[in-house]
Order: C-alpha cells, then sequence, then structure tokens
C-alpha cells in the first residue's frame, strides 16, 4: 500500500469514529509528512492542502454532532449553598497597562462590582489580594500600600526598609506580608494587622520567581530559588535555620507566571502546613516538597504541548490540582494527597477549529513569559470554568466537578482569555483574549453587563493563596 492509500485509509477509519471528541488523525499524518518534506517538498505541500480540506469536512461534521451533545438547554452553576463573601470580595480587580508614546508608565487597576458598574480605580502596580479578597497590596520605593477592595480607596502605608524589585508575597491567614528586594538581596517581614514591618535579614543570595512562602504565624518564612533557605522568626527578629545545596526545583524557584489572574499561584501548602505542592510550566512537572525535612518526598509529570498553555488551579481545599491546557483543551486532575494523577480528559472540543487544530502542527502558539489562566473554579468547588483555544471562537465551557463532564458552553462565538468567579459565586467575569470588553454574567450564562475598559487589559487580581 502506497503513502496515499494508506493516509486516506486512516481518514476514513477517523470518519467513521467522528463521535469522538478530536479524531486521532495526527500521528499518522506527522509521520507521512515529515520523511515526504525532505524528498519531495511539492508532493509534501498538496498533502497538507488536502488534510486541511479534510479537516475543515471533519470539523464541520463535528461541530454539528457534539454542540448538540454538550449544549443543554438550560445550565446554572449557582452554589447549592449560600457563600457569605468578605467586604469587597465580590468586586473584580482587573490590570491595564498604561503606556505613554508606546513606553510602559504604570498599570491602572479598576474595580467592577456583579452589575458591571465601576466601583473604583487604583493608580498603582497592585501585585496581591487578600486570602479573603478584602485587601489590595502594592508595593512603593517606601514601602507598601493598601487599599480596601470595596472601592479601591488607600487605607494606609506601611513604612518599610529601602529595597529595589521586591517580590511580596503574603501568609495564608493574610495577617503577614514577606518581601524579598535588592540589592542586596533582603527579607523584609511586615505585620499588616499592626502596620508596620518587625523584621528584617539579609537573604546571602539572589531571588527568582515568586520565592516565598509564609509559614502559620510566620514562624518560619521561606525564599525558595535554585535552593531553599529556611528563616525562623521568634516574634522579633528573623535568622537563617536551614539551607539546601541542591536544585530542588525544575523551574528553580516558585512560578507565578506573571500577572496573578483567575486560578491564582501556581504553588499550595497543603492542609498539614508542611507540604508545599509546586507546579513548574517548563515541563509540566508537579513537585512535592516537605519543608520540615528540605526535601522533594515526590514528582510527576502531567504532559503538556506548550510551557505556557498550562494554567494550574487548586481547589478549595487544596487536596486537588487541576491542570487546564488552554490550547488543546486538556484538563488534567491530580490528587495531592495520593500523589497521583487520577484523570485526563478533553474539554471545549465541541466547537474547536479543526484548521487550527491541525495548523497548531506548524506553528505552536505560545504566551512567553507568562501563564494564561484558562480555567477558574467556583467557590463551592462543584464547578471548572473554562476557556482558550488557539485564539479562534470557543466561549467558556461549563465542567461539573468532580466527573468532570461538559455540562453545556456560554458565548461560544467569543475567543475569550481568562475568566474570574466572585467570592459568592454568583457572578462570572470574562476577559476576550484580544480585545478589552469585559463581560459580567449570572450563573445561568445571562449576561449582566459589557464594559470597555483601557488597552492593554490583561488580567484580574485574584485572592493570594499560597
Amino acid at each position: 500500500m502506497n503513502q496515499e492509500d494508506a493516509l486516506r485509509s486512516e481518514i476514513h477509519q477517523a470518519l467513521d469514529a467522528i463521535s469522538d471528541p478530536t479524531p486521532e488523525l495526527m500521528p499518522g499524518i506527522v509521520q507521512r509528512l515529515r520523511p515526504v518534506s525532505r524528498r519531495r517538498p511539492l508532493l509534501a505541500i498538496g498533502q497538507v492542502a488536502a488534510v486541511l480540506a479534510v479537516g475543515l469536512v471533519i470539523g464541520a461534521i463535528a461541530f454539528s454532532i457534539h454542540r448538540a451533545r454538550v449544549t443543554p438547554a438550560t445550565v446554572t452553576t449557582s452554589p447549592t449553598a449560600p457563600i457569605v463573601a468578605g467586604t469587597g470580595a465580590n468586586i473584580a480587580w482587573v490590570t491595564s497597562q498604561i503606556a505613554t508614546n508606546g513606553v510602559y508608565t504604570g498599570d491602572l487597576v479598576t474595580g467592577i462590582d456583579p452589575t458591571g458598574h465601576v466601583v473604583g480605580r487604583i493608580n498603582a502596580r497592585v501585585e496581591l489580594r487578600s486570602p479573603d479578597g478584602s485587601h489590595l497590596y502594592a508595593l512603593t520605593d517606601g514601602g507598601v500600600d493598601v487599599f480596601g477592595a470595596a472601592d479601591g480607596h488607600k487605607e494606609q502605608t506601611i513604612r518599610m526598609e529601602p529595597f529595589s524589585s521586591g517580590v511580596p508575597m503574603l501568609s495564608t491567614d493574610g495577617h503577614y506580608l514577606a518581601v524579598v528586594g535588592g540589592p542586596p538581596s533582603t527579607l523584609q517581614l511586615v505585620d499588616l494587622e499592626a502596620g508596620k514591618s518587625i523584621a528584617f535579614i539579609n537573604v546571602g543570595s539572589p531571588a527568582y520567581g515568586t520565592p516565598i512562602i509564609v509559614g502559620p504565624h510566620a514562624q518560619h518564612v521561606y525564599v525558595v530559588g535554585p535552593t531553599i533557605a529556611r528563616f525562623a522568626f521568634d516574634g522579633a527578629a528573623l535568622r537563617l535555620e536551614q539551607r539546601t545545596t541542591g536544585h530542588l526545583l525544575p523551574c528553580d524557584g516558585l512560578v507565578a507566571g506573571g500577572v496573578n489572574s483567575a486560578g491564582g499561584l501556581s504553588f499550595r501548602v497543603l492542609t498539614d502546613g508542611h507540604t508545599l505542592v509546586a507546579f513548574c510550566p517548563m515541563d509540566s512537572r508537579v513537585t512535592w516538597i516537605d519543608l520540615v525535612a528540605m526535601t522533594v518526598t515526590h514528582e510527576v509529570v502531567v504532559g503538556q504541548n506548550n510551557p505556557f498553555w498550562v494554567a494550574p488551579v487548586f481547589s478549595p481545599d487544596g487536596n486537588t490540582l487541576y491542570l487546564h491546557e488552554g490550547g488543546t483543551s486538556k484538563l488534567s486532575v491530580v490528587d495531592l494527597v495520593h500523589q497521583t494523577i487520577t484523570k485526563s480528559t478533553k474539554v471545549a472540543a465541541a466547537d474547536s477549529n479543526p484548521l487550527a487544530w491541525l495548523g497548531s502542527l506548524l506553528i505552536t502558539p505560545a504566551d512567553a513569559g507568562a501563564l494564561e489562566r484558562t480555567a477558574v473554579l467556583s467557590p463551592d468547588g462543584h464547578w471548572l470554568y473554562a476557556v482558550g483555544a488557539f485564539d479562534g471562537p470557543n466561549g467558556v465551557s461549563l465542567v461539573q466537578l468532580p466527573d468532570l463532564k461538559v455540562k453545556g458552553k456560554w458565548l461560544a462565538d467569543l475567543a475569550l482569555g481568562t475568566v474570574w468567579v466572585s467570592a459568592d459565586g454568583e457572578a462570572i467575569f470574562l476577559l476576550p483574549r484580544n480585545g478589552d470588553d469585559l463581560r459580567v454574567l449570572r450563573t445561568d450564562g445571562s449576561q449582566v453587563a459589557k464594559l470597555t475598559l483601557p488597552t492593554n487589559t490583561f488580567g484580574f487580581i485574584v485572592p493570594t493563596i499560597p
């Protein structure tokens, strides 16, 4: 059988099994195009054109079949029980970059309530939001500015020891703020309730990524770079307690992925208080570290197509990690307690563009330097909202947990980039992948509001839970 007959046979087999979400044509296509392209370029080009044409036919059939199957008449994701949110926790805060003559000059952070009204604006580089959602924090030359999340008013400025290029992180209870800055590289601890800096120490080595973990009651603070340094705090001073000698994490530190948007941080300290779980986007590795023994206890590799496609999202109880690859719609589930990958599936495949899917073989999109937050969980942990696929119209898919069933889709004709849910679970905020029109939806998918934000709007500032 020649190459053309073999290719034709595989296409017929895929069409016979068209009910599957994604026809498994790619291994055979890639194997055939690679050797042919080296010997007969014109034939290879013809085969590519034929495959793309077939892809359009397949996509048209799959579109009609899958759309009918996954889009019920009515879907509501309203919480089964009321969730009480703190002051300002239901306000979405969105960051826009401001430029003058093409040069970045600062950030403008806009607050939008669940009715779509702007409640306030902050001219500052806001990097953190308190775990309860009630406060926002921005580093300044002289310290840290604290803003109320209800309307963005500045409540206070906490003075700190001078630093530059600071990397901040909150404790899980929101009581403390730690900052690593330099040069020279120093660690500073702030008591947010008391409104003052309480400890300061030289770190002794450069910091990378998002390198700080503040332990319970700030008894320990960990600076995580190529090595991990553990500092003890006795209520008055910090002291270096232990430092590892080898590289424990594949990313040489902890990665937040640019703006802290939608899914939040890519690491979490489990409920036992001493196990750190970190996701590295470079090789899709999930690593468990014992912060007492300062050693890696386990690792799993989930697998991915692109280093900057996967959005890590932790469940509200911190026991499960969902990894959503926006470019392929793959969703993987990691049990953080039993340290296993429990399941993987495809979501948002119903209305995906087959031409873009095939074209991804030749051009691999990448959002270099940031993790696109294409998935987020509802506060009750019953729903996952997923967006994003090759810039094409794909809407937001509603994935019911824990069975990972796609129960519906909203705004299927839009190319969406990131999503956030209010703290009470009653409002869904969506930003397009290319554009600045924010949309606010109810839990049944009906639109509450659509408003235009400043250009270069790129992400939500969500509660910071390390």
